[in-house]
């Protein structure tokens, strides 16, 4: 595939505001949403003429899955939830960014032209219409369960610049983050819900940095907030969000608790990322066939690679 024409906005700077918050679960109250949505607008519109952009967690409108097995009953109830959440809440959202500067990413379910299914979903809005909608193509554990993966990788242009969206485990597929700079993206939002657990601590420190190395693009990380149930246990969301510029740089980094902060992107180091590496350019996708190659559930060539 090759590369699409560079179409990135001439604007040299952004101010970007990573919207860290703690949302409710609407799998156990589904009156959450309508609070979630109280709670989003109430941080957006304090900041919506001083910043062009706000990114909010993964699922930050309807909260995350019961994780505790699968349950078809909640599963049914998810479902409703995620019609609500478009159906009520996202005209809301339209509405307050109708004449205001700052864009706005949440994250929803959304429901599936299928009875009772439902994807992990974000959404870019700007000036009272909805941009973007991205569809989260990796699912982990269960999520499988409650979630239709996407299929689509998202590149959008936008007053910030051309922009691609992700969602958490996303972020462990390089590939995705790739196919995204190949068509001219120069800045990855990832919307997550990372839990406070060593391993998963590291993988949320360690790939913001490392997806913008590697695509010389700025990544903004926006971890959620607050205490989820994980079979009978109580977990924390990590927090610690995250801007990190093109040239690898960490700009900025919340800390564990809910929080507004906002810092600049530039366009000058978008330009400085490939001064030394061109990695695009030197890419050689001719020996990298076995990147789609069909594999085993265990991650294993179904036969031998050429």
């Amino acid at each position: 595939m090759s590369p699409l024409p560079d179409t990135r906005s001439p604007r040299s700077e952004s101010n970007i505001t990573l919207a860290q918050i703690s949302v409710e679960q609407a799998w156990e109250d589904p009156k959450a949403v309508t609070r979630n949505t109280d709670k989003i607008l109430n941080r957006y519109l304090s900041v919506a003429d001083s910043t062009d952009l706000v990114v909010f967690p993964e699922l930050s409108l309807t909260g995350y899955i019961p994780l505790k097995g699968y349950d078809q009953r909640r599963k049914r109830l998810l479902a409703e939830v995620a019609q609500r959440s478009i159906e009520d809440e996202l005209p809301r959202l339209l509405s307050a960014t109708q004449d205001r500067r700052a864009a706005l990413v949440v994250g929803t379910m959304e429901p599936s032209v299928m009875r009772n299914e439902i994807y992990n979903s974000v959404l870019y809005i700007e000036l009272g219409a909805t941009l973007g909608l991205y569809r989260k193509i990796h699912l982990p554990v269960e999520e499988n369960h409650y979630f239709v993966p996407g299929t689509e990788v998202v590149v959008i242009d936008s007053s910030v610049g051309r922009v691609a969206l992700s969602v958490c485990y996303d972020m462990m597929f390089p590939e995705v983050s790739r196919l995204a700079a190949l068509r001219g993206a120069e800045m990855l939002l990832v919307p997550s819900n990372w839990l406070d657990m060593a391993n998963l601590r590291r993988t949320g420190e360690v790939l913001p940095v490392a997806r913008a190395i590697e695509g010389q693009m700025h990544v903004v990380f926006v971890n959620g907030v607050g205490d989820l149930s994980v079979r009978g246990r109580s977990w924390p969301l990590f927090g610690r969000s995250c801007m990190v510029s093109a040239t690898g740089e960490v700009v900025v980094t919340c800390g564990p608790d809910e929080e507004l902060l906002t810092a600049k992107l530039t366009r000058a180091d978008l330009e400085a990322a490939s001064d030394v590496f061109p990695v695009l350019r030197d890419r050689r996708p001719e020996l990298y066939g076995e990147l789609t190659t069909p594999m085993t559930r265990f991650g294993r060539w179904t036969s031998e690679p050429r």
